[in-house]
């Protein structure tokens, strides 16, 4: 290989991570520091460890509550890190007993930080991670703390998978009960919150709920799509499970982002011709990473896309992704390509994430996002904006196939092709304005496309009325009558910035 082709290798290895949605590298993700043993019993019936604001700790304990540096200054009073749900019924009724309001978190992922609230207690599941398959039945029975791989690696050794978060380290909690888009969508039920089908909740009362289809189905509803606005605390999820694909294969394309017609024609045109249904599809919009940051568009920003077949056998996967080799994808306009790369499912991560990769690092984050029919338009009503990105490292990604769904046992509301979203990503508390400002000035242009908005990537942080949007009308009306029946007094947070 000669070294310019070396160096186009080299630089599509290091792009292709940014495929992964709201990627965050497993090494750079702060994992709740474990308590070995507590040292004592400060809450009746809490086991686990007990950090109280004035404890010389509580500031290291309060950041690691949220992976990426967009620390939100707000404080709990009290932070439980729960290892069982007996952790999670005592830490509740210390609560109400003492007027102190509950959030949850399990992996810290969310960009705004949802989480951390001023006041009340926080009980953190990142340490509650079982795991227990039925490989006949096809079910996982998981805490909520339990991580992307950890499933991955437990579901495949019974040849079994779900489309669990592009990154390794994100907690399965927040990721299915907001939505979830996985690897493997497409195949797997789309988004992940369908596959939820059953769930262990505690109660505002204390109470421990099972929650399913035939037992408490208000319930089952809500933590079928409320992401971190729900009232209560989920302590267990059961997840249909999926075959495990035998043969898993990309082909990687990249041009310059004036050329976006040239990769939005090609993949209209080859969805319109059918047989692309069971292909994750990601378009990226973004800065290359060999260019300097203050290089003009022209040189500096690509688009890069990445088709990702799971198939049966090798001969189906190379077939699917051959009318991708056969179309203006990899033409002249083309810079650089990488077609039919196999690897196994686990390698995902392995292969899709690196410490270089720019929505992999520990930075801040704002983000928001439209579900959408029209993708493609999405993309080329977003290009220009991008172009005048005020960090190297924003971008826009869209995953078309979603194939989201509005069901009647589902409080997710929106029948979708498309998820589209914009990132902004920046290392310097000092940039914050410009960025949520670039962020802000990209909703008129993506939000006439919208059927409707993925509630765990909006910015409520300047936009609280955000969350709302991310319902339909009836849907959010019915979660505020459950809250009303489960939480009367309100020991649960609501949405940030809601009551």
């Amino acid at each position: 290989m000669n070294e310019q082709a070396s160096s186009r290798r080299r630089a599509l290895e290091r792009l292709v991570g940014l495929t992964a949605l709201g990627a965050a590298n497993a090494l750079r993700v702060p994992q709740a520091l474990a308590a070995a043993a507590p040292a004592r019993l400060s809450i009746p019936g809490v086991a686990g460890k007990v950090i109280r604001r004035q404890d010389a700790d509580y500031e290291m304990w309060r950041q690691s509550m949220v992976w990426h540096m967009s620390k939100p200054n707000r404080r709990p009073d009290v932070i439980v890190q729960a290892k069982s749900t007996q952790d999670v019924i005592g830490a509740v009724n210390h609560a109400a007993r003492n007027k102190l309001k509950v959030a949850l978190r399990s992996g810290g992922h969310n960009s705004n930080g949802a989480s951390l609230r001023d006041g009340g207690l926080l009980i953190d599941v990142s340490a509650m991670q079982d795991i227990r398959i039925d490989r006949e039945k096809r079910i996982a029975s998981i805490q909520t703390g339990v991580r992307s791989l950890e499933l991955v690696k437990a579901a495949r050794e019974q040849g079994l998978t779900f489309p669990v978060p592009h990154c390794p380290s994100v907690g399965l909690g927040g990721f299915t009960m907001g939505g979830g888009i996985g690897w493997n969508y497409p195949q797997c039920g789309g988004m992940s919150v369908h596959s939820i089908v059953g769930a262990e909740v505690v109660t505002a009362d204390g109470r421990v709920l099972r929650a399913a289809p035939d037992e408490n189905p208000d319930l089952y509803w809500a933590v079928r799509g409320a992401g971190p606005g729900f009232f209560g605390a989920v302590t267990r999820l059961d997840l249909r499970l999926y075959e495990a694909p035998k043969a898993i294969m990309a082909s990687s394309y990249i041009l310059p982002l004036a050329e976006l017609k040239t990769v939005t024609s090609a993949l209209d045109a080859i969805r319109q011709a059918g047989g692309t249904e069971r292909i994750e599809l990601i378009t990226v919009l973004m800065h290359h990473p060999e260019v300097p940051a203050d290089a003009p568009p022209e040189k500096s920003k690509i688009c890069f896309f990445t088709a990702f077949v799971f198939e049966d056998s090798e001969e189906k996967a190379r077939a699917a992704l051959a009318p991708f080799a056969r179309s203006a994808l990899g033409g002249d306009k083309c810079l650089i390509k990488q077609e039919y790369r196999s690897f196994d499912f686990e390698g995902l991560y392995d292969r899709f994430f690196s410490l270089d990769d720019p929505a992999g690092r520990c930075a801040r984050y704002a983000v928001d996002n439209v579900l959408t029919d029209r993708g493609s338009e999405a993309l080329h009503a977003l290009a220009g904006h991008f172009a005048k990105a005020p960090s190297r490292d924003c971008h826009v990604l869209a995953s078309y196939n979603m194939g989201t769904r509005a069901l009647p046992d589902s409080c997710f509301s929106w029948k979708a092709d498309c998820f589209v979203g914009s990132y902004a990503i920046w290392d310097e508390e000092k940039d914050d304005a410009r960025n949520f400002a670039w962020l802000k000035e990209t909703l008129p242009l993506m939000d006439p496309f919208a059927v409707g908005h993925y509630v765990n990537e909006v910015e409520a942080r300047t936009n609280p009325g955000r969350y709302v949007q991310c319902f339909s009308e009836a849907n959010w009306r019915r979660l505020q009558e459950l809250r009303r029946k489960y939480d009367p007094a309100g020991v649960f947070h609501s949405y940030l910035g809601h009551a």
